[in-house]
């Protein structure tokens, strides 16, 4: 059985605010680096950070909020990409005066002069321009929002979607997005990111279906399909009120590449519940709201072994690593998953695990094997 160490955070209850200023901080180094990396045959580097709920950069108590740190690891990176030469940030708030207090926080931090790219406040429609310039040169982008919020949220998400293909960091209640759809009407920006079709689904679902927690995965089912239907790979992360059986939120991602799912997978790793065989959940505090019996999960070890033995045509004399990329994409399977199925496999005589170096038969399987198929 597969082990990582997990984190206690979500055993209180959490606030956006602070699930955000938990996560989303390690995620944008890590997202960082996973779009660099891709970015190596340009002579010049450019990313981009939009969060459209920025807050007032700082909590009541001084601490740095969400903005501060991202503009503190931009700073401060020491790794081999000067951050403060590469990222661009755009921030704004649904209200105002949170913006321009904002604004009035990040101009007082002691580094401020020496950011190469300001922080841009996007309450004028020049500062809109400029991040549209940004953005129509392919830089990649990465944007935080709640997509059941305000209008301007709604309209970055649905130009996302159509045009600009930005990774799209999201948190959002179960509350709010009831409430989004209890008020949306043809013609609303939330009718054009669902789609006339995908609303009627819904409507029907609710009208056919009493239970609320039903009517809830309907809808987050069907939010999904959206950016599967334009080619993103999906990740999402359910988290209920401790020794609930309620939502308290949903963490959302959604990108186009490879890297940056797996990078957003592998970080909420530490905060999910696990099954009895080592399978992560990507969820947290619901793992009582689920069946006890290992054999009705959809994704096991059990199921995982079945798949990677009929794969002889697809994954023979393939490393272990290259596997584990290509197949763990929409599933729940980790690393650790992929080598304990294949070691199985191996004592069952369908597989042999190679050494890459001495090309030997090993012992045991590792992350470095090879798998050939018999």
């Amino acid at each position: 059985m597969s082990s990582v160490d997990t984190n206690e955070f979500f055993k209180e209850q959490r606030d956006t605010s602070d699930i955000k200023a938990e996560i989303l901080n390690e995620f944008f180094k890590a997202w960082c680096t996973s779009m660099l990396q891709g970015q190596r045959y340009k002579s010049e580097h450019t990313l981009a950070y939009v969060d459209l709920f920025a807050g007032e950069g700082n909590y009541e108590d001084g601490k740095p909020a969400t903005p501060v740190k991202i503009l503190n690891n931009i700073f401060g990176a020491t790794d081999k990409y000067n951050l403060n030469k590469i990222v661009r940030t755009f921030f704004t708030d649904e209200k105002p005066a949170v913006a321009a207090k904002l604004k009035q926080n990040l101009e007082s931090l002691p580094y401020y002069d020496n950011l190469v790219h300001k922080p841009v406040i996007l309450n004028e429609e020049l500062n809109f321009t400029m991040l549209a310039k940004v953005l129509g040169n392919n830089a990649p982008a990465l944007l935080y929002t709640d997509p059941f919020g305000y209008d301007f949220a709604q309209q970055m998400l649905l130009q996302s979607v159509r045009r600009w293909g930005m990774d799209l960091f999201m948190i959002f209640t179960p509350a709010k997005m009831r409430a989004a759809f209890q008020a949306v009407s043809e013609g609303s920006l939330l009718w054009d990111i669902f789609g006339a079709n995908r609303i009627t689904k819904i409507r029907e679902f609710n009208e056919r279906y009493q239970d609320a927690s039903q009517r809830e995965d309907f809808i987050v089912d069907n939010f999904e399909d959206i950016f599967k239907e334009k080619e993103y790979k999906t990740f999402r992360f359910k988290i209920s009120l401790p020794k609930k059986n309620q939502t308290s939120h949903y963490l959302f991602f959604a990108s186009k590449t490879d890297n940056a799912y797996m990078k957003m997978k592998e970080l909420m790793l530490m905060y999910s519940d696990y099954q009895e065989d080592g399978v992560p959940l990507f969820g947290a505090n619901i793992k009582h709201q689920l069946s006890l019996f290992q054999e009705q999960y959809r994704y096991s070890i059990k199921n995982l072994i079945a798949e990677l033995a009929s794969k002889t045509g697809y994954y023979h004399n393939l490393p272990l690593d290259s596997i584990y990329r290509h197949h763990n994409i929409g599933t729940n399977y980790i690393r650790g998953n992929y080598q304990e199925a294949f070691e199985e496999l191996r004592k069952e005589g369908v597989v042999e695990a190679i050494n890459p170096v001495s090309r030997k038969p090993m012992r045991k399987v590792a992350f470095t094997s090879i798998i050939a198929y018999k």
